[in-house]
C-alpha cells in the first residue's frame, strides 16, 4: 500500500533537480564559479551536469527526441541553476537543524543490497560504479542529499499545509461526477514493520504488534492506538489510509477484510514489510461516494495541489533571507521580484 504522505514527500521531492554525479567536488579551486549561496558555491561543472542529466532524463525517461527533445530540454534548461540553488539552500537548513543522513545511507545501501540480491556490499558498490558511471562516494552523497533536503520540506512545509473541511467539501461538490466508484471499503491500518530487521529485532516488533491487537480487541480507540504504536506514515493521522475498491488490495488484505462489518478489525496479518492490522472504517456497496467516504482521498488531492507552490514560497524565503551572488550571464529563476541577485553588491565571482 502507497501511503498518502509518502506520495505527497515523493512529490517535493521531485520539484528539486535531479541530482547528478560529478565529479567537479574535486576541483573547487580550477573550476569556475558561477554562484555563491551564502557560505557554499555553484560551479560551472555542476551546471553543465545537471544540463546532461536533464537532457538524459527526458531522453530516456520521456522517450522524447528530435524536436520534441530539444523544445522541452529549452524550456526545462532555464530551471536547472534554480533547482541547483534550491538544493543549496535546503542542506545549509539541514546543517543548520543539525540533521545527518549517515543511518539513511547505510539504510537504503542495505536495503538495495537485498532488494537485488547482491551477496555483499562490495558487489553492491562495483555495479553502482559499472552500470552508474560514477563513483561510489558520489553515490551516497545523493542519498544524503535527497534524504536532507526531503526531511527539510517535511519539518518546515508541510506542517503549514492545511486543507481545510470547507475546501474538501467545495472539492466534492464540484467535482462528484468523480467520485463514482464501485464497491470498496475505508480502511485504517496499524502497522509494524519487519523490512529488514535481524531475527531478534522482528521478534520484538512481533512482542509489540500483539501488544497493538490486545489494545484494539479490548475495545481501545483504533485511532488512538495507532498513533501510540504504528509505524506507518499513516501513524499521526489515526492510521487513516483511504477507500480502496473492491480488488485493489492484495489478495492476504482483500481476504482479510471482505467478511468484515464497518467498526470491524482483522487479526494481526503477516506482509512482506511487515505485521498489520486493518479496521473497516466504512463500506460502500458501488455508485457515487458519499461525503465521508471521499472526504481522504479529496485531501490527498488538495494537498498535492497545495504542496508546491508552498515549497515554492518556502524557497523564495530562504533567497530572500540569505545572499546569493550569480555570475552575469545566468539567471535564477527563482529570484523573488522584490529583491534581485545580488550581482553588482558583492565582488565579482571570479574565475
Amino acid at each position: 500500500m502507497q501511503h498518502p504522505i509518502g506520495r505527497a514527500l515523493l512529490a517535493a521531492i521531485l520539484l528539486l533537480a535531479p541530482l547528478v554525479a560529478s565529479t567537479a567536488q574535486a576541483q573547487k579551486t580550477v573550476d569556475e564559479i558561477v554562484v555563491r549561496v551564502n557560505g557554499d558555491i555553484i560551479l560551472k561543472s555542476e551546471v553543465e551536469n545537471a544540463m546532461v542529466t536533464l537532457r538524459n532524463e527526458l531522453a530516456q525517461g520521456q522517450k522524447l527526441q528530435g524536436a520534441a527533445l530539444e523544445q522541452a530540454v529549452a524550456e526545462q534548461s532555464k530551471f536547472v541553476l534554480r533547482d541547483l540553488i534550491d538544493q543549496n539552500l535546503l542542506l545549509q537548513q539541514a546543517r543548520e537543524m543539525g540533521l545527518n543522513a549517515d543511518l539513511e545511507v547505510v539504510k537504503t545501501m542495505e536495503r538495495m543490497r537485498q532488494e537485488y540480491k547482491f551477496d555483499s556490499l562490495e558487489t553492491l558498490e562495483k555495479a553502482i560504479v559499472e552500470q552508474g558511471g560514477f563513483t561510489v562516494d558520489e553515490y551516497k552523497q545523493q542519498i544524503r542529499t535527497r534524504y536532507l533536503t526531503s526531511q527539510v520540506i517535511g519539518r518546515e512545509v508541510y506542517p503549514k499545509i492545511i486543507v481545510t473541511t470547507e475546501d474538501v467539501r467545495k472539492y466534492y461538490d464540484t467535482n462528484q461526477k468523480n467520485f463514482d466508484r464501485p464497491a470498496g471499503v475505508q480502511l485504517s491500518e496499524i502497522l509494524i514493520s519487519t523490512e529488514n530487521k535481524a531475527p531478534e529485532e522482528i521478534a520484538a516488533q512481533k512482542k509489540k504488534s500483539e501488544e497493538a491487537l490486545a489494545a484494539v480487541q479490548k475495545g481501545d480507540d483504533f485511532a488512538e492506538t495507532a498513533r501510540k504504536f504504528s509505524e506507518a506514515p499513516t501513524a499521526p493521522d489515526g492510521g487513516v489510509l483511504g477507500f480502496f475498491p473492491k480488488g485493489q488490495l492484495n489478495n492476504v488484505l482483500e481476504d482479510a477484510v471482505a467478511s468484515l462489518e464497518k467498526g470491524q478489525s482483522t487479526g494481526l496479518l503477516t506482509l512482506p514489510y511487515g505485521l498489520v492490522i486493518l479496521k473497516v472504517d466504512d463500506k460502500h456497496s458501488g455508485g457515487t461516494l458519499p461525503f465521508e467516504l471521499a472526504q481522504r482521498e479529496i485531501q490527498d488531492t488538495l494537498f498535492q495541489q497545495y504542496v508546491q507552490p508552498k515549497i515554492r514560497e518556502y524557497l523564495t524565503k530562504l533567497r530572500t533571507e540569505g545572499f546569493i551572488e550569480i555570475k552575469p550571464g545566468y539567471v535564477d529563476a527563482g529570484t523573488p521580484p522584490e529583491k534581485p541577485a545580488k550581482v553588482s553588491e558583492a565582488t565579482p565571482a571570479k574565475n
